[in-house]
């Protein structure tokens, strides 16, 4: 293909313009090449267009988002660039629209990251920490989570939490339980202080005298949370333990773990598949019994044994 088919091939689907005055307006606006290319792809999407599924889109608004140069609504998926106009308008020494309203407020739209930080020290009365703002933003990155969601998670941790969990196993436990919203996180947040309780209770049933460990309310949650198993069932799950030698909550795992792939997730069904393996265990008894292995009886008749006579 010559040079001048690849061009025209390349224009035929259109294309992209970044305005002049865009780039020279990069140094007041702290822009990169890499900032350029994220609002580049967010153009060639549409701005209602930003699908969760599409990573290259997520990143790209991701990054402005905590820039402050774009809007980000996660719920709709969509982004604004208006905070973006705004501050090139400061740039030519005009006021933006939105610094004739209170500034202070953050209930208008989604916060980003410096709103984010700036919320959480107002509301507990603290300077955060470099570390604490690396774990608040790599809480955004790893779970897509909203700057909105984590101002709410991060306030419960630190108000009621901090002192049993580090914030990244609070927020693993959180996205393990579904978190995903302000809704599936009241709900997450009134079955932790059970969680502690039913941890502890099956960990007794075990024969264990220890409190629980992080890793097993993680892992307690996952049975409850993400395969839907009520406390009943796990404590006849713990019921399944009894012929290890030394029951654990990794053995206790693996028996609900198969339950779960076999569906069984009520007592109902956990009888119904007891009464099946007995079925199916009767009739590999009776097969056995049908079939006797062959035994040669010795006959000593005819034969002379005198040979073993003292």
């Amino acid at each position: 293909m010559s040079k001048q088919n690849i061009t025209a091939w390349f224009f035929e689907g259109g294309s992209i313009s970044i305005p002049s005055r865009l780039l020279g307006l990069m140094e007041p606006l702290g822009l990169t090449f890499e900032d350029l290319g994220k609002i580049m792809y967010l153009l060639y999407c549409g701005t209602t267009q930003i699908k969760n599924n599409d990573r290259y889109a997520v990143e790209a608004a991701r990054t402005l988002h905590s820039k402050g140069l774009i809007h980000w609504f996660t719920d709709t998926e969509t982004v604004d660039f208006s905070p973006m106009f705004d501050k090139i308008s400061v740039s030519l020494g005009e006021q933006p629209g939105y610094m004739a309203e209170d500034t202070e407020s953050y209930s208008t739209s989604e916060l980003n990251y410096a709103q984010l930080v700036k919320k959480l020290e107002q509301t507990l009365a603290v300077f955060l920490t470099m570390r604490d703002k690396q774990n608040i933003q790599e809480a955004v990155q790893r779970y897509n989570w909203s700057y909105d969601l984590v101002y709410d998670i991060y306030v419960k941790y630190y108000r009621d939490h901090r002192k049993e969990y580090e914030f990244g196993f609070f927020c693993r436990m959180a996205y393990g339980a579904q978190v995903r919203d302000k809704k599936s996180f009241q709900a997450f947040v009134d079955g932790l202080n059970s969680t502690v309780y039913k941890t502890t209770e099956v960990l007794r049933k075990l024969g264990k005298k220890n409190s629980p460990s992080e890793p097993q309310k993680e892992m307690y949650l996952k049975w409850s949370a993400s395969w839907k198993f009520t406390h009943e069932m796990i404590l006849l799950a713990v019921d399944e333990t009894t012929s290890a030698d030394n029951p654990s909550f990794n053995y206790l795992d693996a028996v609900l773990k198969e339950w779960a792939e076999k569906g069984i997730t009520t007592p109902e069904a956990l009888a119904q598949e007891k009464q099946r393996l007995e079925k199916t265990k009767g009739k590999t008894t009776a097969v056995k019994k049908q079939n006797p292995a062959v035994t040669q009886k010795f006959k000593p008749e005819g034969r002379d044994l005198s040979f073993l006579e003292k």
